[in-house]
């Protein structure tokens, strides 16, 4: 099973996520030259190429400015869909769906609720960092 999330793609690149990892964004090209060292790679991006994937590799950045009351708001109300869903089918998909972020579907409400707490403060948490190093590089390059 393939963890690639496709951005954009053409006959001889392919821009993509691998699922999880939202710190990194990559490129996949096929018949370019490229110089490799310790520790660095220069890869020329044909310009057309360029184009297409600079407009569509924007990080998520929804958290960075939610307050702890909205992800609360947020996580009672998919923690409310994915309980009815649940009871009205516990042998079905919903049983899963979003267990990654929530737990089971079967656990307690209010465990689910903690559960989504976690992960939304800390999927902000990561949102802000990545925001702050953009920042910083763009003060950086604004020199």
């Amino acid at each position: 099973m393939s963890t690639k999330s496709t951005i954009v793609h053409g006959d001889t690149f392919h821009f993509y996520h691998e699922v999880l990892d939202e710190h990194y964004v990559y490129l996949s090209l096929q018949g370019v030259r490229y110089e490799a060292s310790y520790n660095r790679v220069m890869v020329p991006i044909p310009i057309h190429i360029w184009e297409v994937i600079r407009h569509r590799g924007a990080p998520d950045l929804s958290l960075v400015n939610k307050s702890d009351e909205e992800l609360l708001i947020k996580v009672e109300q998919d923690v409310d869909k994915r309980i009815k869903a649940y009871e009205q089918d516990p042998s079905g998909l919903a049983a899963f769906v979003g267990s990654l972020v929530y737990g089971m579907a079967d656990s307690p409400r209010a465990a689910q609720i903690q559960t989504g707490m976690e992960y939304y403060k800390a999927r902000r948490k990561e949102q802000q960092e990545i925001k702050a190093e953009i920042e910083a590089l763009e003060e950086k390059n604004r020199r």
